[in-house]
């Protein structure tokens, strides 16, 4: 909230939604609010991440709006900075790369308040959305034109939300502008290390992989290829979970996963394909353990980059 209050740009409205919190927070909510004229709170039954969206989505008047993660933070000068560009250009949407931090506040960040974007159509848009080249599909740290967004609502109750909605909401922007370097810093919580595979209510995400790439085939054809590749570097991080609780977790789902690696292995063959991949696809089709053990070698060389 902090990060809010201290932009450049003061012409915003914060939409606080207390989902059900039983830790103090809702109140102390109400106190920023009757601080702050320019801050509303909405208290609701607890109901995800989804539906606290969907309420401040549906609550929000102006043009365009931004969503904050709880625990994340937004640099000073971003609001600003989207705004001048996507007004002086028409853009529907800003997006930046993100920062990540497992601090108290971030360490050592640089501001840079006179970023160039580059100006994107949707198609290179969710192009590099889907090989994750400098963007994501987060929805956190997206800056969107309100009546573009229209009426695209988060799926209560089910995970992986954000993979499920963005596709479909920069599929209805005309223009993107995307900035080079960072202004949301995302916080990452560090805790056990110990393996004990995923839960079965995260098994969705096969779900929505499978109805994403059916949905960018259907619209922006061009991108099935792109659309594709998400979908098996998705299944291949979820198969590493599910081995994780044990070799024997999920056989069907396993047996889903390498079906759809073995049909389209030649994915990682692509120019845009990263070697890694390519990688863990070759491993997994010679042994499940020699997949794991390559995965996890890898697992332990980016969380060691991190905390660096």
């Amino acid at each position: 909230m902090q990060s809010v209050q201290a932009q450049s740009y003061q012409n915003w409205e914060l939409l606080l939604v207390d989902d059900g919190s039983t830790d103090g927070s809702g109140e102390l909510c109400d106190e920023l609010a009757a601080e702050d004229g320019r801050i509303r709170v909405f208290h609701k039954p607890n109901g995800g991440q989804s539906d606290a969206r969907n309420v401040g989505l549906k609550q929000a008047q102006g043009k365009y709006f931004y969503l904050l993660d709880s625990d994340d933070l937004i640099r000073s000068t971003a609001f600003d900075q989207f705004v001048e560009r996507c007004e002086a250009d028409g853009a529907d949407a800003a997006l930046t790369p993100l920062e990540m931090f497992s601090t108290e506040q971030p360490e050592g960040r640089t501001e840079n308040s006179h970023q160039i974007p580059e100006m994107l159509n949707r198609e290179e848009t969710m192009r590099r959305m889907l090989l994750h080249q400098g963007i994501g599909h987060g929805a956190g740290g997206v800056f969107f034109r309100r009546e573009v967004w229209g009426d695209l609502q988060f799926p209560v109750g089910v995970l992986y939300e954000d993979y499920a909605v963005m596709y479909r909401a920069i599929a209805r922007c005309a223009k993107v502008e995307v900035f080079p370097e960072p202004m949301y810093d995302y916080r990452i919580h560090t805790g056990s290390t110990m393996k004990s595979g995923i839960a079965e209510k995260n098994l969705v995400i096969l779900d929505v992989g499978e109805d994403v790439t059916r949905f960018i085939a259907e619209t922006v054809p061009v991108l099935k290829a792109e659309a594709e590749y998400l979908q098996l570097v998705t299944y291949l991080k979820t198969l590493k979970g599910i081995l994780d609780g044990g070799f024997a977790s999920y056989p069907e789902a396993q047996a889903l996963i390498c079906r759809f690696v073995q049909e389209h292995r030649a994915l990682t063959r692509r120019p845009w394909a990263k070697r890694a991949d390519r990688i863990k696809v070759e491993t997994l089709l010679i042994s499940k353990r020699l997949f794991y053990a390559v995965y996890g070698l890898g697992e332990w060389k980016n969380k060691h980059t991190v905390e660096k």
